[in-house]
């Protein structure tokens, strides 16, 4: 709660005083409250640009000004996507601005993980099998409202093919409700779709290492953008391949006829010949799943740490 944060402002800034630099994650309200917290104080500032808090209220005729004000003020602001980057840049041109992608670690998503849950969840998760895998929000910028209808297009032509008979798709995610749970029923997919609106970060794991492929298709819907697609380095982890789509943070996610296929924002059609593709061709499967082990090995946070470290240095020779 931005306003929470403003009246915390003195106590943030008792904690600032104690502090060789100050890191904001996002923009807004992050990076805004960590400059006016530190006015006067001759703190360095970095500012790490995600996405919708990053760029949105860059419109807003007052908090626009103010979070424009704590860019400028900011020593070094950091993107987490080249589209972060360039839909600032569109907004404030001449900004200086870094891309660090964020990371993965590979350990928590590998085949291993699945040890890690009990037997009874295990059951629970290979009954399931075969399965596609979205995760994310119910939000519409997540693009439920166009991979629900291509996982249906997917299987409405099931009888061609062997391996997409019984295949079901797994949701996590709190979308079992409201329009996309009306968008299930109305395909009729209620018997393939299986959600699970919230659990524990041993079994999202387990669920990424038994899938067959992950699905998502974030778009931008109007100030709410999909920075980066962390989910989509998940999967990566776990040697999925993926299908995902053009124009977001997700570029800077998937390896676009490496690790898997990016298509353009809302197309159902094109996602589910993309999946039938991957899914129906042994020799591209096995490619894209060598090449998300191998995307996620360059992406793995270990090195986003070093790149984050080595800006502190540039700023704060003297820091360790």
């Amino acid at each position: 709660n931005k306003w929470r944060l403003i009246a915390a402002l003195p106590k943030i800034r008792s904690i600032f005083r104690q502090s060789s630099i100050i890191h904001a994650l996002d923009g807004f309200p992050y990076g805004v409250i960590a400059v006016l917290a530190s006015l006067g104080l001759d703190k360095k500032i970095f500012i790490t640009a995600i996405g919708s808090g990053a760029i949105g209220p860059l419109a807003h005729p007052v908090w626009g000004r103010v979070l424009a004000f704590a860019y400028r003020r900011a020593a070094k602001v950091i993107a987490i996507s080249r589209y972060t980057k360039e839909a600032l840049l569109e907004r404030m041109p001449g900004l200086k601005i870094e891309v660090v992608n964020h990371g993965v670690d590979l350990n928590k998503f590998s085949k291993e993980a699945v040890l890690d849950i009990s037997v009874s969840e295990r059951q629970e998760i290979l009954v399931l099998k075969p399965y596609i895998l979205s995760v994310g929000s119910p939000k519409p910028r997540k693009g439920f409202l166009f991979s629900i209808p291509a996982f249906a297009e997917l299987v409405g032509n099931a009888s061609q093919h062997q391996k997409l008979v019984n295949l079901r798709c797994v949701v996590v995610g709190d979308v079992d409700h409201g329009d996309i749970h009306e968008l299930i029923l109305r395909r009729g997919l209620e018997q393939r779709i299986t959600v699970f609106p919230k659990v524990s970060q041993p079994f999202l794991a387990a669920l990424y290492c038994e899938a067959e492929l992950f699905l998502l298709m974030p778009y931008n819907v109007g100030k709410d953008v999909e920075g980066f697609g962390l989910v989509f380095l998940e999967a990566a982890a776990a040697g999925l391949p993926v299908v995902g789509t053009r124009g977001s943070g997700a570029d800077d996610a998937v390896g676009d006829g490496q690790n898997g296929i990016l298509v353009e924002p809302r197309d159902s059609a094109g996602a589910a010949q993309a999946m039938r593709r991957i899914l129906t061709d042994a020799e591209l499967y096995e490619k894209f799943s060598r090449g998300s082990v191998e995307l996620a090995k360059r992406m793995s946070w270990q090195k986003v740490v070093e790149r984050y470290f080595e800006i502190y240095d540039e700023f704060t020779p003297s820091s360790s």
